[in-house]
């Protein structure tokens, strides 16, 4: 079974949302900032597709209309002709701006992941602080029991 890209796109956007623990009411402030980052990207992402579609159209009839003028001959209309250059002109803008998109959705994915290595090597640390921290109170109630007298 084929999947268009259309189709592909948000539901690897939508997996990453859940495997990243989006959605499952995460608690921490670095969680729900990497979600609302990650959602914002997959907005970014779906209007730049959809961007691209309908860009994608409007060539494919632009190209078809040129190929009628072209055997229009002499006969071709030439206000007509301009008025479709300045289309093309206009298509070439668009595209130029969902290509700046798309640069900053990879810049805002490779900012999320340095975050996400960021809170992994928190979560080291503290990790390794409660460990030292039980190991601390452990000495410290075994200290404090042979201060005690004996039961006998």
């Amino acid at each position: 079974m084929k999947f268009s890209k259309q189709i592909i796109l948000p539901l690897s956007i939508a997996t990453t949302l859940l495997l990243s623990g989006c959605g499952g009411g995460s608690s921490s402030v670095e969680e729900n900032l990497t979600c609302v980052e990650l959602e914002g990207a997959s907005l970014s992402l779906n209007t730049s597709q959809d961007l691209s579609s309908s860009t994608l159209k409007t060539s494919k009839e632009l190209l078809a209309l040129s190929n009628s003028l072209i055997d229009a001959g002499s006969n071709a209309n030439t206000e007509y002709i301009a008025a479709m250059l300045e289309l093309s002109d206009d298509i070439g803008d668009m595209s130029d701006r969902i290509l700046e998109m798309a640069d900053k959705i990879l810049i805002m994915g490779e900012q999320i992941g340095d975050m996400a290595n960021r809170i992994v090597e928190t979560h080291k640390i503290q990790s390794e602080n409660v460990a030292l921290t039980q190991a601390n109170l452990l000495q410290a109630q075994t200290n404090l029991r042979t201060l005690l007298p004996k039961e006998e």
